[in-house]
């Protein structure tokens, strides 16, 4: 049996080993360049300020559809809706009332000219291609917005920017060393090539198994190194030399962080619907109180004070919250202020609104604690994602916790059980996300490296090992012209064949 391991660890490693050592040295890569993705505040930084100047004009036709909101931004130098139902969007131009439903390179070429210089490009966005997807734009999420088309800029940094054939919106902005550090980090580290992570459900069941596979032998390593680890007669507590010596004490001290690194991966991905967490529709509909629709939009848009709407704002959400319609103005910075959806004056939410919010989202289940919440907790924090404050926090009786934002009044973040056991499995044992002081830095840069180090000089030596030893047995094997049992004696006529 102990032989049969010392094998399973010896090819498995071979088999593994390179797979693990790319997770180990991306994730170094990891921990200063994300994956490139445009979030709301990046995109704010793109628009143009709102102008409703002869505005509004909306179709006649237009069903009366349920959404869960609109908002009024520019597009192109042209005021545009977008009613927000679900992943999709309905565009209407405000000047003339048109319901724009795709938008050609001509269009898109507008509108990347126009995002241009708020983000502060110089030069006019050429075409590259159109494009389904590529390593940028795999995720779900720009399933709505395809095909996409993909637009360079002439500027140092070398910045593309991706439009939507479907909303007309910049999707997707990624730059030169994004895209060059991203190959080392994040797409190494995801297994994110595109012809993988585009299959979705082959690429979970890569990632688990490959997973799984290497906290096999992570596992069976760890025996070995306990097992091989003994005084001996020499007076030395391993029997290896050079790389193995390397490997066996590495693997001993950081074996353990091997292993919680490979389980917290693992559970990242959900696997077999393990720690998935269950969502909270039905507790954000309770907050709304009620559906926005388009007669809302209608209502709204004909009779919008224009001369209301601060001189700052680049787009206006419209949404309901405690079955009251409400807008609030968004400026470049991503700063935002609640108003009125009849007058545009500013209209905080009051206290009793938020002592209200606990009930009205679960009213059968008992409250332990409400209140306000102006740093980071235990579930609600800033590190590898920026979090908004102060929130209102309230804790149930079971354990879930709802963080409700101070501005909107909307469910902005919630955990149940769940996703709190995944928020320590996965956040703190692989992110180190501990706690307050762990994450600021240099703290966290200095206890990631050091730990990072260790785990990864473990795996390199294993693999570099497993290399040698397979370049060993290439060489032992004979060739056809030197097998000696294969070439004919001295004196004997070869017989022939065929």
């Amino acid at each position: 049996m102990i032989r049969l391991l010392f094998l399973i660890h010896r090819y498995l490693g071979i088999a593994l080993g390179v797979v693990v050592s790319l997770w180990c040295l991306s994730g170094f890569v990891m921990m200063y360049e994300q994956y490139p993705e445009l979030d709301d505040t990046e995109r704010l930084a793109g628009l143009e300020p709102l102008d409703l100047t002869g505005c509004c004009r909306l179709p006649d036709d237009f069903g009366n559809i349920d959404v869960d909101g609109f908002r009024l931004e520019m597009m192109a130098g042209t005021p545009v809706l977008r009613l927000m139902d679900g992943r999709r969007q309905h565009v209407i131009d405000l000047r003339d009332g048109d319901y724009l439903s795709r938008f050609d390179s001509a269009a898109a070429g507008s509108i990347a000219a126009g995002a241009a210089p708020e983000y502060g490009l110089q030069g006019a966005p050429r075409l590259v291609e159109v494009l389904e997807r590529d390593q940028w734009t795999v995720y779900a999420s720009y399933h709505p917005h395809r095909p996409l088309y993909r637009f360079a800029m002439d500027d140092p940094s070398g910045t593309e920017l991706y439009v939507s054939s479907t909303t007309g919106e910049v999707v997707q902005m990624t730059t030169f060393r994004q895209r060059f550090l991203n190959w080392m980090g994040a797409v190494v580290h995801w297994l994110y090539p595109t012809v993988l992570r585009q299959h979705t459900g082959v690429w979970r069941q890569v990632v688990i198994w490959l997973t799984i596979a290497s906290l096999f032998l992570t596992v069976v390593g760890a025996y070995i190194g306990l097992r091989q680890f003994k005084t001996r007669r020499n007076g030395r507590r391993s029997p290896y030399r050079g790389w193995g010596l390397w490997h066996h004490y590495a693997g001993l001290v950081f074996g353990l962080f091997t292993l919680t690194w490979l389980i917290s991966g693992l559970f990242s991905m959900s696997p077999f619907g393990a720690l998935e967490g269950r969502g909270f529709g039905v507790e954000h509909q309770r907050l709304k109180g009620g559906a926005v629709n388009f007669e809302h939009a209608r209502t709204f848009v004909s009779a919008i004070p224009v001369d209301a709407v601060p001189s700052s704002t680049v787009r206006l959400d419209m949404s309901m919250v405690g079955a009251r319609l409400y807008a609030v103005a968004l400026d470049k910075d991503g700063e935002r202020m609640r108003l009125d959806a009849g007058t545009l004056s500013p209209a905080a939410l009051s206290e009793g609104f938020f002592a209200r919010a606990a009930s009205v989202m679960r009213p059968d289940v008992a409250v332990t604690e409400t209140g306000w919440l102006t740093e980071d907790d235990a579930y609600y924090f800033s590190h590898h994602d920026e979090r908004r404050f102060p929130v209102f926090r309230i804790q149930y009786g079971d354990g879930e916790r709802f963080y409700l934002d101070s501005v909107t009044g909307e469910l902005s973040y919630a955990v149940d059980r769940e996703r709190q056991w995944l928020r320590w499995i996965f956040h703190a044992l692989h992110r180190g996300d501990f706690a307050a002081l762990v994450r600021s830095r240099p703290i966290w840069d200095l206890m990631m490296w050091s730990l990072m180090l260790g785990v990864t000089v473990c795996v390199l030596t294993g693999t570099w090992m497993g290399f040698q030893r397979v370049a060993r047995a290439a060489r032992r094997t004979p060739g056809p012209a030197r097998d000696r049992s294969l070439a004919p004696r001295a004196g004997v006529r070869p017989q022939q064949t065929g």
